[in-house]
């Protein structure tokens, strides 16, 4: 059985602005190109600000909303832990980094981007990236492992997109229907 701990907030106050925009721009300074697996260390082990399954279920709620999963996920819990305000510091932790970052390597890849070297290291730093995508999807699959319909939905979707190559949209309309009507049966 698992244990259960207190899920605890960022300060009140401006305090806790300052809390929600550190914590989205250390995620952001840690996860450049992948900040969603930093996300769930730093709010669910680290500050303990949420549970597996709240992360989840967030999570959940973001990649099916347009726009990158870490701005949504940024937005969503500022405005859950500090309303507007804090959807804005959280936002402005999770933009800064990467903003500034893009602006420089654009200016190193207008100059040097047509290099084999460079294009090379490029190439071998987007299958880093998909590995470490890989360790996401096993990392969010933890808490729904033994819910036999997680499993069903996520396998399919999996094979849907992975393997089969469906478009996302198409996946998103046969498979989240009956999952969103299965999960709601299942709490009443």
């Amino acid at each position: 059985m698992s244990e259960i701990r207190p899920v605890l907030a960022p300060r009140p106050g401006t305090d806790g602005l300052v809390d929600l925009f550190v914590a989205f721009l250390q995620i952001s300074l840690s996860g450049f190109g992948g900040a969603i697996n930093w996300a769930h260390r730093a709010l669910v082990e680290k500050r303990q600000w949420m549970t597996d399954e709240d992360f989840t279920e967030m999570l959940s709620l973001c990649q099916f909303l347009p726009g990158p999963n870490i701005v949504n996920f940024a937005v969503c819990l500022g405005q859950r832990q500090q309303g507007v305000l804090g959807s804005i510091a959280a936002l402005s932790g999770s933009v800064v980094v990467p903003f500034v970052i893009f602006l420089f390597l654009a200016l190193f890849y207008s100059h040097l981007g047509k290099i084999d070297s460079i294009h090379g290291a490029l190439t071998g730093v987007s299958a880093a990236a998909a590995g470490f995508m890989i360790t996401v999807g096993i990392r969010l699959a933890r808490p729904h492992r033994k819910r036999a319909l997680s499993i069903l939905f996520g396998t399919a979707a999996f094979i849907a997109m992975g393997i089969i190559r469906f478009p996302l949209v198409y996946v998103l309309l046969v498979l989240a229907p009956p999952s969103i009507i299965i999960a709601w049966v299942m709490k009443k």
